[in-house]
């Protein structure tokens, strides 16, 4: 495995700073401004719509000065408020383009279409929002340091043009349609702590923003005490009766990180399992588990009330149950309360990953963080490419809530103050492939549920254990792995496994083509009667742990138990009914393939 370092780049976290319950003034004075802000920032978004207006993504004080010039400044609003609007409009904008190209595939598209200097002149559009919009305008914009001829630069920009139109079609263009948050920078707002000395709590923190008349500003309560700097961004909580303060901090890093590296597979049973089988966050299937049956349960009733409705709705009874039974008050309520315990469970988990064993809280204070736990890099496998329905309508609905960004942006925030770099490889396969080096065994059969077990027919492999483990193995080996790339299709993926697996067969048997699947007498001694199976099924063969595998081991409640020397056709089946029982739930596997 390469253990080159990777680029870490700058990352800001943005804080939510809740605010005490707002009398209705105050409320309206929030949304009058968040209204004029909305107008404003709507217009800065329509003029941006044409492609040849993307020249001044590059730079938001470019856009500024050309909408001052243009006459886009409404009369009468803050000129300082107004500028925010043009801002955040471009960053909308630039966000908007960027899930244009992850959506549509783009970058794959790219690496499996074209090759050498085409590939690498491809990608350097990309980088640039002119060019972009050059590219859907039907130019091809020249590259002086990447040598490719008119007809190749055509070719390459030909096929980004038609991906590019078909994701913007399919996403529609960017509209400030929600009139409930402002962008304000530190001309626009102020801040300070009072003092109450008979008050509890003692002490208490104000924000202070423009409101729509002149001279007049909309004073905030904070129910806590916070840093409060730089540009800030107000948001009126949708059905509530308080706003919420969103500040961004920039992420202090740590001493650098000197651990081994660790790899960790996601998963909805539990957060994570890492290469040596330990489970981070075991309470997060249990979460997903009741969200998902209130959901099911609570959609039923509703269903047959909205029937109801339709069947009777000339009636008062249609109007009384849309009146009593139909709200969404109490749905948003029970959402908000399910995700915040997954995000609980989810930060726990992650911090134990990054951090090491026992970093999880704070409830005694400051824990010092040795910087030989921390990994020097953490592999985890690549989530951008997940979307869709799974395969049965339970496992949809538990992934519906199985909340991916959360994850990820965790992840990123804890890995950078950590000092530990992730990196995200492909996933296709894992948890069915044999993490054996003299193995390697791919087959959908070794796979059963959360249990690994390898199933070679060619020679006696037999290794057994949890298969996020093995995944989680497989996911290390990955990282310096040439031919499967973050881009290789699960096709191609499958097809690379089973060659190198037809030139281990055929090593063992002397340069034998032997086909997959059938069991070669010059690999495996004859089966006669009483003898062990790669099946582990007969009575004289043990089973081997994964624990044979790298020095790692199962442990814990999800261990496998005592390896029995001795198995007969009535153990194996009370074992297969024991384990259908511990397993609460499917395992979603993410990767299409895995």
């Amino acid at each position: 495995m390469s253990d080159r370092r990777v680029r870490m780049y700058p990352v800001r976290r943005t804080v939510r700073l809740a605010t005490l319950p707002l009398n209705g003034v105050k409320r309206d004075q929030i949304l009058a401004v968040a209204h004029t802000y909305a107008q404003v920032k709507d217009r800065f978004l329509l003029a941006l719509a044409p492609a040849s207006m993307w020249r001044h993504l590059a730079s938001k004080q470019r856009f500024r000065d050309w909408a001052k010039g243009e006459g886009l400044y409404p009369d009468g609003a803050n000129v300082h408020l107004v500028d925010h609007a043009a801002f955040d409009a471009v960053e909308t904008w630039v966000r908007h383009i960027e899930s244009v190209i992850a959506t549509s595939n783009l970058k794959a598209r790219i690496w499996r279409r074209f090759t050498g200097a085409q590939r690498h002149y491809a990608y350097s559009l990309l980088t640039n929002y002119a060019d972009i919009g050059a590219i859907l305008q039907g130019e091809a914009p020249e590259r002086a340091k990447i040598q490719v001829d008119d007809a190749e630069r055509n070719v390459v920009c030909g096929f980004c043009r038609r991906h590019l139109r078909t994701g913007l079609q399919a996403a529609g263009n960017p509209r400030a349609h929600l009139e409930r948050s402002i962008s304000l920078d530190d001309t626009l707002y102020s801040t300070w702590v009072a003092q109450r000395p008979s008050g509890k709590p003692s002490r208490r923190q104000y924000v202070s923003i423009i409101s729509n008349r002149p001279g007049q500003r909309i004073v905030l309560p904070l129910a806590g005490i916070s840093e409060v700097s730089g540009n800030i961004r107000v948001v009126m909580d949708e059905g509530a009766q308080s706003a919420s303060v969103h500040v961004s901090y920039e992420v202090h890093q740590m001493k650098e990180a000197k651990g081994p590296p660790q790899s960790i597979d996601w998963g909805v049973t539990e957060v994570a399992v890492d290469a040596a089988g330990v489970h981070h966050g075991q309470g997060y299937g249990k979460l997903l588990q009741k969200i998902s049956d209130e959901n099911t349960k609570k959609g039923r009733r509703r269903g047959k009330l909205w029937s109801i409705t339709k069947l009777q709705a000339h009636r008062k009874r249609a109007k009384r149950i849309t009146r009593h039974n139909l709200g969404t008050k109490k749905q948003a309520k029970r959402s908000k309360a399910g995700r915040a315990g997954l995000r609980s469970v989810t930060g726990a988990a992650v911090k134990e990953i990054v951090y090491g064993e026992g970093n999880r809280t704070r409830a005694r204070g400051p824990v010092l963080q040795r910087h030989d736990q921390r990994p020097r890099l953490i592999v985890c496998e690549d989530l951008s490419h997940l979307r869709g329905k799974a395969r049965s309508k339970k496992l949809s609905r538990l992934c519906s809530a199985w909340m991916r960004s959360e994850l990820e942006g965790r992840m990123t925030v804890h890995a950078y103050r950590g000092r530990s770099p992730t990196k995200a490889v492909n996933a296709a396969y894992t948890s069915q492939t044999c993490p054996e080096p003299s193995c390697g065994y791919v087959s959908s059969t070794n796979r059963n549920g959360d249990r690994f077990h390898c199933r070679n027919p060619h020679w006696d492999c037999n290794l057994q254990g949890d298969a996020d483990q093995v995944a989680a193995v497989n996911l290390l080996e990955r990282v310096g792995d040439p031919r499967i790339t973050i881009f290789t299709t699960h096709t191609e993926v499958k097809k690379i496994l089973s060659e190198r697996f037809q030139r281990r067969l055929e090593s063992r048997t002397g340069g034998v083509s032997v086909p997959l699947g059938t069991a070669s007498d010059g690999v495996r001694a004859r089966i006669a009667e009483g003898e062990a199976t790669a099946h582990g099924r007969t009575p004289s063969k043990p089973r081997r742990n994964l624990s044979d595998v790298g020095g790692a081991s199962i442990t814990g409640a999800d261990s496998q138990g005592p390896v029995h020397t001795a198995r007969t056709g009535e153990t194996e089946a009370a074992g297969e009914r024991k384990e259908k029982e511990r397993l609460e739930m499917p395992r979603y596997s993410g990767a299409e393939g895995r």
